[in-house]
């Protein structure tokens, strides 16, 4: 925890802050529409006027950070957000609330599931990460921002495959890895996780849960692999095929789709590849990236 400052000293800081607020005259951001961004002093004079006392010179940033979140109310006002927060962070790069707080207000639901903000509170998330390697809670958040709004699945189970590794991480994060790997594409990836945390459960209930995993990503591996052929088929003939037998009979593809736990393969309305064993794709995301719904098989 940072230390409280003296009275004479929060007197002469805020005498300081005062005095370059009112001389200094930084650039002026673009206007979004008829938003304008907050005008803040540049980092350099704060630094140089505020030698000594930047912990209160960022401490008066936050505040303003906390109070522009409070205002907000389209996704511009919130967009303010990011400013401050970036301001306070590198004068304070070690304030670490500052990084979780804002990183997590700034996304705005604009409707229709359509976000703003997004790519500054990524921003912060990382560059809080730069500084706080161990923080449980900054993973999960860019997690989450890297598959819900930049769909980059892959370095997502990255993120999550790191922070499934630190105290206090939820139970349920390495699962959510390996689904996260299988949405990417990186079936592999989330194998070679399901596998080496199988071989390394204390459990028996948590070791079959993992083989379980290892069973599901093979099985969305020989899904995409058939899913890979009515692709080509439907190049060849612009129409996808009736039925998985027809893919084999016509060479699209090379062998028999195999099903690890037993079941059949069909092409559902969808057009794409399901399993009769598996009622769920091992997907996060649906393919239109239309909400955060486990995918469903069609009515055949």
């Amino acid at each position: 925890m940072r230390s409280r400052t003296s009275l004479p000293a929060l007197l002469v800081g805020a005498f300081c802050l005062t005095a370059l607020v009112l001389l200094a005259a930084p650039p002026r951001q673009q206007p979004r529409g008829p938003h304008q961004e907050p005008l803040l002093p540049r980092q350099e004079l704060l630094r140089l006027v505020g030698r000594g006392y930047l912990e209160l010179v960022a401490d008066y940033f936050w505040l303003q950070t906390i109070q522009a979140t409070g205002r907000a109310v389209v996704a511009e006002e919130y967009g303010d957000i990011y400013p401050y927060a970036e301001l306070t962070t590198d004068l304070d790069p070690k304030f670490g609330l500052v990084y979780v707080f804002a990183g997590g207000a700034l996304p705005t639901n604009t409707g229709r599931e359509i976000w703003a903000n997004t790519d500054e509170s990524t921003r912060l998330l990382r560059k809080g990460l730069k500084m706080f390697p161990d923080d449980l809670k900054m993973h999960m958040l860019l997690a989450y921002n890297l598959s819900a709004f930049h769909k980059q699945y892959q370095e997502a189970a990255q993120v999550l495959e790191r922070a499934s590794r630190l105290p206090g991480a939820p139970s349920y994060l390495p699962a959510l890895a390996t689904r996260l790997y299988a949405q990417s594409g990186s079936v592999d990836a989330g194998l070679a996780l399901a596998r080496s945390l199988a071989d390394a459960a204390d459990d028996e209930e948590t070791r079959e849960l993992f083989k379980q995993r290892v069973r599901e990503l093979e099985l969305e591996g020989e899904l995409r692999h058939v899913e890979a052929s009515i692709d080509r088929f439907r190049q060849e003939f612009g129409t996808a095929p009736p039925d998985v037998e027809t893919l084999l009979w016509l060479g699209f593809l090379d062998r028999p789709p195999y099903d690890p736990q037993g079941g059949g393969f069909f092409i559902g309305a969808d057009e794409r590849a399901y399993s009769q064993t598996q009622q769920r794709r091992l997907e996060i995301f649906t393919p239109d990236n239309r909400g955060y719904q486990w995918a469903m098989p069609m009515e055949r």
